[in-house]
């Protein structure tokens, strides 16, 4: 378990006959207990355990979110999967990735059209400096509407430019504060099914657009910039271009081998 910032750090270890809702519920308790601040909300991102941790939760006073929205946390099985488990006995390295978020090999989902009030009329493939993310730069909880920015990996060039989408709509409001209550994890863009795809929850998707010939070319760039910076990416949704977002999201694609 981690905080959202990443501060907090607990790794508890459960033999495989007790791993169960109740010896999960166990030790959640028990690090609820030592922690000095107690967390009113918990995410996880494991869908194939989602019914064992769903149950676990439900008797403790948290709220629990189906979530891949658990930047740290994904940051730091990265760190583990790469410094930690290869030195452990018995390592098996085709072992990483199983139960993981995004189901299978073969991805069938299929992506849910937004309500029609809440799509955007128009949308720009952008760059912002990393630089504007990091202390001292021009972007911060303070101005970034009902977003929210994930945290940023300081061996990250400070040069380098985060790609993203700004969705412009008379509707920005509406628009940000449903993201808002989604848990709105990242925006892809499909090349070959050439759609603009927003990833919300454990597996949900919704399509955003569908791209022309020239917005499939934009979109290959965003990719390979989201590709650059381990998928970090962010979400802007304004009334027009001048005016401050309604919500701006820094989002992070978490890996689906995790």
């Amino acid at each position: 378990m981690t905080d959202s910032s990443g501060n907090m750090k607990v790794c508890r270890a459960l033999p495989s006959n007790k791993v169960n809702s109740r010896e999960v519920r166990r030790v959640v308790e028990e690090i609820i207990d030592e922690s000095e601040v107690k967390p009113s909300t918990i995410r996880f991102f494991r869908g194939a355990m989602f019914n064992m941790i769903n149950i676990a939760l439900s008797e403790i006073d948290v709220i629990a979110k189906p979530s891949r929205c658990t930047f740290a946390l994904a940051q730091w099985i990265e760190d583990r999967n790469r410094d930690v488990y290869p030195k452990m006995e018995g390592y098996r390295a085709t072992m990483s990735g199983i139960g993981g978020i995004g189901g299978t090999f073969l991805d069938i989902r299929t992506a849910v059209k937004l309500p029609d009030a809440l799509r955007g009329e128009k949308y720009a493939f952008v760059g912002l400096p990393l630089a504007e993310f990091l202390p001292g730069g021009g972007i911060d909880n303070n101005n970034i509407g009902v977003g929210r920015l994930c945290p940023v990996d300081s061996t990250l060039a400070a040069d380098s430019f985060v790609q993203g989408v700004v969705i412009l709509t008379p509707r920005a409001k509406a628009l940000a504060s449903w993201l808002a209550g989604t848990e709105v994890a990242g925006l892809k863009a499909d090349l070959r099914k050439r759609e603009l795809v927003m990833e919300t929850d454990i597996d949900n998707q919704y399509l955003m657009a569908k791209l022309n010939d020239d917005q499939r070319r934009e979109a290959a760039v965003y990719e390979e910039g989201k590709d650059a910076l381990n998928g970090l990416h962010f979400i802007s949704v304004q009334k027009d271009e001048d005016d401050d977002p309604a919500g701006f999201w820094l989002l992070r694609e978490i890996p689906e081998s995790l």
